[in-house]
């Protein structure tokens, strides 16, 4: 039996994404096309300075994605090293966080959606609006090596493999999703959790415990074996022993567990991409949405002294 909504809907051909939204920034030239023809008292240099700067930054955000994806060698999953890196393997769900679309039920390793008025009359103001949400749970990309990766979504830019459309009560809700066995491609902030700490960590934790332990009066008087509310050099000597004994208990707990790589958004603002294709695939899409912008920008400039002159 199927799991699905029972509503009117159909099945669309092929992916989308992140990326797709941003190719809907093209139809922006013709708007100014548009605007030139229709609104001949606009002055020509707004219309030229604001498809200048759209274009530019536009090229700009595509063309420096496409650098990173294609300048960022691939490291095998199994010995990723910590930073900036770029993975490819295969969408794998995570054996403790097993997800569900929360639009329709079915079974994924990530989901997103988005809804738009298209029935008929004005939009209602009140009670829906033109929205969507994405999901932030972790999943797994497995190398050829078998080495895996936790991949933490929440931020990244994704390209989705799968998509699902249907109308209800006027609105278009579009779902999409990568789902389980999908190829899976990942650039961000690769970190590792658990495992033994370093003695710098170490040293950090005892000296931030004593900082806490200073703080808390309740917790000194238990090493103020005279009563006289102060520590002399000895019970201040006892004071660290206890604070030093109950860091490393905590740091061999740590040790004892496995090491794990994540994947998750650079702190320093670098693209963060994950989608269901290859790299090539990947690099593709930006480095033409870069230059499309960059063309029509152009042609756009070209034609708008040509419409201005038009209509005087």
């Amino acid at each position: 039996m199927s799991i699905l909504p029972r509503f009117s809907s159909v099945k669309l051909p092929g992916g989308h994404d992140a990326l797709a939204h941003r190719y809907a920034s093209l139809a922006a030239y013709p708007a100014l096309l548009y605007a030139a023809w229709r609104l001949p008292l606009l002055p020509p240099a707004l219309l030229q300075g604001s498809c200048a700067l759209f274009a530019l930054f536009y090229w700009h955000w595509a063309y420096r994605r496409y650098r990173a994806v294609a300048d960022t060698p691939t490291a095998r999953a199994a010995s990723a090293a910590l930073g900036y890196c770029e993975l490819y393997g295969t969408a794998r769900a995570h054996p403790r966080a097993p997800l569900a679309s929360a639009i329709s039920g079915r079974p994924c390793l990530w989901f997103g959606y988005r809804r738009a008025w298209q029935g008929p009359g004005r939009r209602p103001l009140t009670g829906h609006a033109d929205s969507g949400a994405t999901s932030t749970e972790s999943f797994l990309l497995v190398g050829k090596d078998g080495g895996e990766v936790v991949i933490e979504p929440e931020r990244a830019e994704v390209r989705a493999r799968h998509r699902h459309s249907w109308m209800e009560d006027g609105w278009r809700i579009t779902e999409t999703w990568i789902a389980d066995g999908d190829p899976l491609y990942a650039l961000g902030e690769v970190s590792a959790i658990g495992g033994a700490p370093t003695r710098a960590e170490r040293d950090a934790d005892f000296k931030a415990a004593l900082e806490t332990l200073k703080r808390d009066p309740a917790a000194l008087a238990r090493f103020d074996a005279d009563g006289n509310r102060e520590l002399d050099l000895a019970e201040w000597d006892a004071a660290r022993e206890a604070v030093a004994r109950d860091v490393d208990r905590r740091h061999r707990e740590l040790a004892a567990i496995p090491v794990s790589l994540h994947l998750a958004a650079p702190a320093d603002g670098r693209p963060f991409i994950v989608a269901a294709h290859s790299p090539s695939k990947a690099s593709r899409g930006y480095r033409r949405l870069a230059w499309l912008h960059a063309a029509s920008g152009l042609a756009t400039l070209a034609v708008l002294p040509l419409l201005a002159g038009a209509s005087l």
